[in-house]
Order: structure tokens, then sequence, then C-alpha cells
């Protein structure tokens, strides 16, 4: 593995996010990326996101978030979220499309687990509040010291008797009230936080310029990170 690795979740197609979290990435000479997932679903720019992180080739570890697996296999949802699904896959192309749905669902990064929710689903939820009782089953079989997980948009990092949990949080949408992009440094099997500022307003325009099919609830949810 190399000495250090910028660790993405949950970009979701914001493309302003992550220009502006690469461009530290490349700042600071990290070589290694590492995305936990939910890369495109419900942002203006897909395939834009997908471009730029598969430019990392083999210095990129990624694995599938649960909407990564629902643009090949759409879930029962409102109409507007299947609308999106639609609406990405087209965006997307067919084999950006197939990449996504491809990856694994779990990958290794020296002695770190790296999973998009947790180690037995991708929508299980594991958060810092999480009862000792339930994450006893939510992490059972986890080997490494380490695991690195998103999906709740929220970064933390807790302590279970011998594993340690990080959220890096989210680059594109994050729910902790801070509206710039969450991500994380792995380096000697240490992580340290990072927040990185991007023009939020321009996101929510683009959204609306384009009527993307979510535009409203994207938009809201952002708004509510900023203010």
């Amino acid at each position: 593995m190399a000495d250090r690795a910028a660790v993405l979740y949950d970009i979701h197609g914001n493309l302003p996010a992550l220009e502006a979290v690469l461009a530290e990435v490349r700042a600071e000479g990290i070589d290694l990326l590492v995305c936990g997932g939910d890369s495109a679903l419900f942002g203006a720019h897909p395939a834009e996101c997908v471009d730029h992180l598969r430019s990392f080739g083999d210095r990129l570890v990624a694995v599938r978030g649960n909407c990564d697996r629902y643009l090949i296999d759409p879930p029962a949802a409102p109409e507007d979220e299947l609308d999106v699904v639609g609406w990405t896959r087209a965006a997307l192309g067919a084999e950006r499309t197939h990449w996504l749905g491809s990856l694994p669902p779990a990958a290794k990064v020296g002695h770190a687990l790296v999973v998009h929710a947790g180690p037995h689903g991708d929508e299980d939820l594991i958060g810092p509040d999480t009862p000792d009782s339930e994450l006893a089953e939510l992490v059972s079989g986890v080997e490494q010291p380490l695991m690195l997980c998103g999906h709740i948009h929220v970064q933390y990092r807790r302590r279970f008797e011998q594993l340690e949990l990080v959220n890096p949080g989210s680059v594109g949408l994050p729910f902790d009230g801070d509206p710039r992009s969450a991500w994380a440094v792995l380096e000697d099997g240490q992580v340290s936080f990072r927040r990185t500022a991007y023009d939020v307003d321009s996101v929510i325009g683009e959204l609306g310029r384009i009527g993307h099919p979510t535009a409203d609830m994207i938009s809201d949810r952002l708004r509510r990170s900023a203010h």
C-alpha cells in the first residue's frame, strides 16, 4: 500500500465538491484514492465524477455503495427517486453504469477493511450512537483492526472492543451541519479527518437549471448543511 491514501465516501455526483477535494489530494501528493461508494446517484454530474475517480487507474481502490447498486437493481421507491435512477443511468452511459455496479462490496487497504455501510450489508446503519449490543452484530466477523464505512454522511470515529470504526463523512452531501466536503487521510493505519470548502450555491443552481429529478430534495439537504 502507498504510505498515504485519501478516503472519499458518498460523492453523489457532486462534481465541484469532488474537484475541490481532489485538488487538495494532489497538492498533498497523496497517490492512492480509496472510494467507499455512492459516487454518482443524485448529483448533476455523475459521469464526470466517475471519470475523475477512474483517472487514478490502479491507484484507485473502490467499493460499491447501495446507490451504485440501485443503478443496476433499482429499488422500490417513490417515483422521483426512480426517475433519478433512469436519469443517472442515461448520464453515465452503459459502460460506467456497469463499472459502478460491478465494484466489490468490500476491499482491504493495508490493515483496514473498506465497506460502504457495514460488512454484512450496504444499507446497514452504523453511527456514533449505535448501541454496543447492536453494533456487535453489525460488525461481527471483522478481523481487521480498522473499518472504514460511510452511508450515513456523518464524520465520526469510535472504538468498539478491539475495532476502530471510522466514517470519513460525505464529500458531496454532508448530513452533519457542516457544508464543507468531508473526507479523510489514511496513513500508517491512522486516520485524520479533513473538510474542504466549495461553492455549494453553484451546485444548487445547477441542479435547478438542468431540471434534475431530485433537485428540490438535494438542494434542501445542501441548504440545511450550509445554514
